[in-house]
């Protein structure tokens, strides 16, 4: 999800994630946490099975090592936090931000371009097609991407190209669509024969007009957790996803794959507000996130791939395709999301997509 080379920002790779980082040493669903500086690190999440790996990976171990005790919070909630920031009285240690919002607010977050939070460049692991610029608060935390999926067991032949995911006579069948502006409308452009290189601005009116000439074949997700329902279940027989969603269900034997054709790679960044009474101690805790140990153990336990190449290539051999860091997978991409385009657009963006989604 996410790429710096110590101060640099990636605008056009965004997570989650999604992607996302994520720890907890104990749970709190809800809840704010804690507010003074030598109380425990509070990390918001969007919750999910995701956060027990990163406990493990990251929050467990770091907390061993240091002393310092973490609790997760979730979900994320973009107003509470700004209201924390605007006012000073900032709770929340570290919250699982997609990329768009920490360019939307880059003024906010703490410097990261530290000697202990410098990464060499030469592990670093640059995404395709990132429009890059200065930021000193940029600390990348794995990447994703959103990919042609289909079920093995109902199709013979699978889209290879976002145009032929729309192509419904070629490929005849239910397809899963996010219900979310974000990456949708960059595929369906795509789609309707717009280059990569031209495709920002995005021309939001023709994404939808697009997505109109297949509506009646569209079946909206809203989650990771109705993605995966939709394509184990059958209700689809392709669908737009995150790779390490479908990853998962072919882990658990599902017969589900991937085509890499045309990938779309996002990513993200740890920040921290710069405000944060706790701030010492929270870069301590990033510091902690970017070791090839800690990387390599949290790509294992989300399927996000990590930042460096030292991490990729200490996964098992036989899990490496699923990440989409793979050269095989970074050679077929057609690039990644422009942040700074969502930064400047999410909210004219998402009316659009709700009045359309609504009709």
């Amino acid at each position: 999800m996410r790429k710096r080379i110590h101060s640099t920002l990636a605008l056009g790779a965004a997570s989650l994630v999604a992607g996302a980082m994520l720890v907890g040493c104990s749970t709190g669903s809800g809840g704010d946490g804690g507010a003074a500086s030598g109380e425990p690190l509070t990390l918001v999440t969007w919750g999910g099975t995701t956060e027990e790996g990163y406990k493990a990976a990251w929050a467990d171990p770091f907390t061993e090592a240091t002393g310092i005790p973490t609790e997760m919070v979730n979900p994320v909630d973009y107003g509470k936090l700004s209201a924390q920031i605007e006012a000073d009285q900032v709770v929340w240690d570290w919250v699982d931000l997609e990329g768009w919002f920490t360019v939307q607010h880059s003024d906010w977050w703490a410097a990261t371009n530290t000697p202990e939070l410098t990464i060499d460049a030469d592990d670093l692991i640059t995404l395709p097609g990132a429009a890059e610029s200065d930021a000193d608060w940029a600390l990348p935390s794995g990447s994703y991407s959103f990919v042609i999926s289909y079920r093995t067991d109902a199709v013979d032949t699978a889209p290879s190209t976002w145009e032929e995911f729309f192509d419904t006579e070629q490929f005849p069948g239910k397809r899963g669509v996010y219900n979310w502006p974000y990456g949708m409308l960059e595929v369906a452009l795509l789609a309707d024969g717009v280059p990569f290189e031209e495709l920002y601005p995005l021309d939001i009116d023709r994404a939808l007009a697009k997505l109109d000439t297949v509506r009646d074949d569209l079946v909206f997700w809203n989650s990771g957790a109705e993605l995966q329902q939709m394509m184990s279940s059958g209700e689809v027989d392709y669908s737009f996803a995150w790779n390490n969603r479908i990853a998962a269900l072919a882990e658990e034997g599902q017969p589900v794959a991937i085509d890499w054709g045309e990938n779309l790679q996002d990513g993200g960044y740890m920040v921290t507000a710069k405000n944060n009474p706790q701030l010492d101690e929270t870069l301590e805790l990033f510091a902690s996130a970017i070791t090839t140990e800690t990387q390599t153990k949290m790509a294992e336990a989300t399927g996000y791939s990590p930042i460096l190449r030292s991490s990729f290539e200490a996964l098992p051999a036989e899990d490496q395709p699923w990440y989409n860091v793979h050269p095989d997978n970074m050679d077929q991409a057609v690039g990644s999301i422009n942040l700074q385009w969502w930064a400047e657009n999410f909210d004219t963006a998402v009316e659009k997509w709700n009045s359309w989604a609504g009709q």
